[in-house]
């Protein structure tokens, strides 16, 4: 199979940096390097048009040039779908410069000088990105299942709902009952109290907030070595063992964290954090079916309405579903359970119950519910939820070929 040529146009008017970088790269036959002698200003316009051209732009600049930031805007702005634009600059850039250049439009900020070795790496990350690779074994790339789960309030037990609901779509079959077995990841994006790790008594580690430091995007292989795999077959990418900014990751790189998951999983469980941050706007716009967990304290129902009107406006068609956590399912509902149906616009069809002893032993033991109670009131309840999901939105299909 031919390796497609990727077209690479270096603007700086350092002739050296040119030299350089034409060296690290002239010798990869997957990449055509061209150079203007020139800053991005001096070229009044014609980088917009060299951007249709090319599929890496790489540039000098200067993050307190005001002119510079412009340019990089109208860059961003009007380039064709699929360029990455990376900037050069000084190797002592601040963090609060480096985010002005990524709010301009940059997808990366490299600096220099730089090896051609970690030129190279850099790049091979971004061509990854830009050209995602196929799932091993199958006829076609997978379009795994995007599952949020948000919280209508702190302590609503959303971030139970995601690692058991997640455990329960791996298809947890019983003597008697056969099930599907799915590819489930679940990602913590709670960056600063995110506990899921903790929960499943896994070993710290700081991807998310790595990716963050270092403003890379991942690519598939890099995924795979960060998370951790359960006896269960279940994938987690947990929250940091360390605090980060919540406003720490960007959204191209969320949105290529979860590209990368749905092409290798069926599911991909989401657990957002509460915060309403920018790069959250990747992972409502690829959501399949969004979960809000509340509970029917009227603070609780107006939250959740107010998140579901919020999401709403992010993804029109998103699917969602109310979850009652912490509520038996009544045989005769109340004014209060109809006007809470009522005010969510919702037919109240998931409750899970209350179940201490069975929580507190799965925490103790650093397991998913399903393998410390089994038979506990709340698996039964999560299983369920999974089960209409799983028939909702069949497991991922694979592209051109059939199940």
């Amino acid at each position: 199979m031919k390796v497609p040529v990727k077209s690479i146009l270096v603007i700086t008017p350092d002739a050296a940096v040119s030299q350089a970088i034409g060296s690290a790269l002239g010798g990869d036959p997957g990449l055509k390097v061209e150079t203007k002698a020139s800053s991005l200003t001096q070229l009044n316009g014609k980088a917009v048009k060299f951007a249709q051209e090319h599929d890496f732009i790489i540039f000098d600049t200067d993050p307190g040039n005001e002119a510079d930031l412009h340019a990089i805007e109208e860059l961003a702005r009007d380039r064709r779908e699929g360029v990455i634009l990376l900037a050069l600059t000084s190797s002592d850039i601040s963090l609060a410069a480096a985010r002005k250049l990524t709010r301009a439009g940059v997808d990366e900020v490299l600096p220099y000088p730089i090896t051609g070795a970690e030129l190279t790496e850099q790049l091979d990350r971004l061509r990854a990105r830009a050209t995602p690779e196929v799932v091993k074994g199958g006829a076609g790339a997978r379009i795994g299942r995007l599952i949020a789960v948000a919280q209508a309030r702190g302590g609503s037990g959303a971030t139970t709902v995601a690692l058991n609901l997640a455990d329960a779509l791996t298809g947890k079959g019983g003597f008697l009952h056969k099930a599907d077995k799915h590819k489930v990841a679940l990602v913590d994006f709670d960056l600063q109290f995110g506990t899921i790790g903790s929960a499943l008594d896994l070993d710290e580690q700081d991807t998310l907030l790595k990716l963050a430091q270092d403003g890379t995007v991942p690519d598939i292989r890099f995924l795979e070595q960060s998370m951790a795999t359960l006896p269960g077959g279940l994938s987690v990418l947990p929250a940091p063992s360390k605090f980060a900014p919540v406003d720490a990751l960007r959204a191209d790189q969320v949105a290529a964290i979860l590209d990368l998951l749905r092409q290798t999983n069926d599911y991909v469980v989401v657990d957002l954090p509460r915060a309403l941050v920018g790069w959250v706007e990747p992972v409502i716009e690829q959501t399949d079916e969004l979960l809000i967990v509340t509970d029917l304290a009227v603070p609780s129902v107006r939250h959740a309405r107010r998140l579901m009107d919020f999401f709403k406006t992010v993804n029109i068609g998103l699917q969602t579903t109310v979850v009652l956590n912490r509520e038996s399912r009544p045989l005769i509902r109340s004014g209060v359970h109809k006007e809470a149906a009522a005010a969510l616009n919702s037919k109240l069809e998931f409750w899970l119950p209350v179940d201490e002893k069975a929580a507190r032993a799965a925490v103790d033991q650093g397991k998913p519910l399903s393998a410390v109670a089994s038979r506990s009131p709340l698996t039964k309840a999560i299983g369920h939820l999974a089960k209409a999901i799983t028939k909702a939105l069949p497991a991922a299909a694979r592209v051109g070929a059939s199940r």
